[in-house]
C-alpha cells in the first residue's frame, strides 16, 4: 500500500510538472526551429494544450505566432500573425534535433503585411537593367521608372507598371506594362516577374492565397494546405 502510494504520489507530481511547463517548454522549440527561417522574439511565440501532459506525446491544441518587424529571407514583415488548431510534430525528433518541427495542422490561417517603403527599397535593388530607380505607388499598382543603356550607347528612360501577386507559391511584383523612350521613339518590352518571396519552404505548412494592396501596405493572407 505504501508503495502504491509513493507511486501515485510520483504520477502526480510527473503529471503536474507536465501540465504546468510542457507549453514552456514545446514554446521554446519552436522558437528555435522558426529562428531558421524567420527572426522572431521569444515572447512571439505562444502555445498552448489542455491537459499540458499530452504536449509530450506530440499535440498541442493551438500554436499563436505574433511578430512585429520580422525578417523573412531578404524582406521585412511589418507584422506576422499566425494561428494554429490541432498541432502536431514528433517528440522523438524534437529531442534529438533540439526544436520543434510541427508535422501538420489541422486547421489554421495567418495574415502578414509588408510596407510600401521596403518594398520600394527592395525593387530598387532587384529590378535589372535600370539605373536612378525610383518606385512609386498607387492603390495596389506600383510604377517604376529608371534610365537604362541601349546598346551600351544611348541612354534611355524606361517606365514598368505592375503589381503584386501569387504565381504559384511565390509572392512576385508582376509588370503588366513596359514602355521605353529613347532618340524621340518609344517602344513596348516585356519584362520578367521579380520573385520577392518563395512561400513553398515556408515554415508552419501555410501558403498564401490571396495578396492586397491598400493604404501603402501590401497584406498578404494564407491559410493551412493540407494535400
Amino acid at each position: 500500500m505504501k508503495k502504491l502510494i509513493i507511486f501515485l504520489i510520483c504520477v502526480g507530481s510527473f503529471a503536474y510538472g507536465a501540465n504546468q511547463y510542457a507549453p514552456q517548454l514545446a514554446e521554446e522549440g519552436l522558437y528555435h526551429s522558426l529562428q531558421n527561417s524567420m527572426q522572431l522574439r521569444r515572447s512571439d511565440v505562444k502555445v498552448t494544450a489542455q491537459p499540458g501532459i499530452k504536449i509530450l506525446t506530440g499535440s498541442m491544441d493551438h500554436v499563436q505566432i505574433h511578430g512585429q518587424d520580422v525578417q523573412v529571407g531578404s524582406i521585412k514583415l511589418t507584422s506576422f500573425d499566425c494561428n494554429l488548431q490541432g498541432v502536431h510534430f514528433s517528440p522523438q525528433a524534437s529531442l534529438m534535433d533540439g526544436k520543434l518541427s510541427i508535422m501538420r495542422a489541422e486547421s489554421g490561417d495567418m495574415t502578414a503585411s509588408i510596407r510600401s517603403e521596403d518594398l520600394r527599397s527592395f525593387l530598387i535593388d532587384k529590378v535589372d537593367n535600370l539605373s536612378n530607380v525610383k518606385v512609386v505607388f498607387d492603390d495596389d499598382t506600383a510604377y517604376v521608372t529608371g534610365t537604362m543603356s541601349l546598346g551600351g550607347i544611348i541612354e534611355a528612360k524606361a517606365s514598368i507598371r505592375g503589381h503584386f501577386g501569387m504565381q504559384e507559391n511565390k509572392l512576385m511584383f508582376i509588370p503588366t506594362n513596359v514602355s521605353v523612350e529613347g532618340m524621340g521613339m518609344a517602344y513596348k518590352m516585356k519584362s520578367p516577374s521579380v520573385e520577392i518571396y518563395d512561400f513553398s519552404n515556408f515554415p508552419l505548412g501555410i501558403l498564401p492565397d490571396t495578396v492586397t494592396m491598400q493604404h501603402d501596405m501590401l497584406t498578404i493572407h494564407g491559410r493551412v494546405r493540407n494535400y
